[in-house]
């Protein structure tokens, strides 16, 4: 036989899933979906459109459902705190850079001038040097406040990828609205109510602290 005639090689089989855990409360398995699934099922992107003028602009928002909360591995993250308080950040700068400059540019007028002074009669107005000065402080304590709030999530969720691998094992029954673990994870199999399935969660990944915040 030539090489040509060769059978290529069958395709590697696919990864065993996981077998389906019947709920320890009702016996079934109808409703019984892994938690990760229902999770991420009850999260959702919607964008919406406004006008403003000739154009449109687009706003896309997450949608999070209650049951999707209640499951979440950890905290909801706090990167929109961030974002927000480096974005006012760098409008206070933006105010800042523009003040400074309004207040330069109105110097460099020649006083005697009387058109400028005619100006003058008619709008006076003197920015403050302090104006831009307290706009820069603010900005840099926002500055600080989101490395903060970043480094604290870091220090406090590093442990989520152990949480979460224990969390991967978990099915929900939407039946009885619990959660249990297959056997296999050394937990017990009781069927668990949603808090006390976060907590063990979250313990793991060593954050359980947060519960009562969260």
């Amino acid at each position: 036989m030539g090489t040509h005639d060769a059978v290529p090689a069958p395709p590697p089989p696919p990864p065993p899933q996981p077998a389906l855990r019947p709920c320890p409360r009702c016996g079934l398995t109808d409703q019984v979906r892994s938690v990760p699934a229902v999770y991420h099922s009850g999260r959702s992107s919607v964008t919406s459109r406004h006008p403003h003028g000739d154009h449109h602009h687009s706003r896309t928002r997450e949608i999070v459902s209650d049951l999707s909360r209640a499951l979440a591995p950890a905290p909801i993250d706090n990167r929109a705190s961030v974002r927000t308080a480096v974005g006012v950040g760098v409008a206070l700068l933006v105010i800042a850079c523009f003040t400074f400059l309004a207040g330069s540019f109105a110097g460099d007028f020649n006083a005697d001038d009387p058109q400028f002074s005619t100006f003058q009669d008619h709008h006076a107005f003197e920015i403050s040097p302090m104006v831009p000065a307290v706009a820069v402080i603010l900005a840099g304590l926002l500055f600080l406040t989101a490395v903060l709030l970043h480094t604290s999530a870091e220090k406090e969720l590093a442990g989520r990828p152990r949480a979460e691998r224990l969390w991967a094992e978990a099915w929900y029954c939407a039946r009885c609205g619990t959660v249990h673990f297959p056997p296999a994870v050394g937990l017990g199999t009781a069927a668990l109510d949603l808090r006390e399935f976060r907590r063990i969660v979250w313990q793991t990944g060593g954050y359980g602290h947060l519960l009562d915040r969260y």
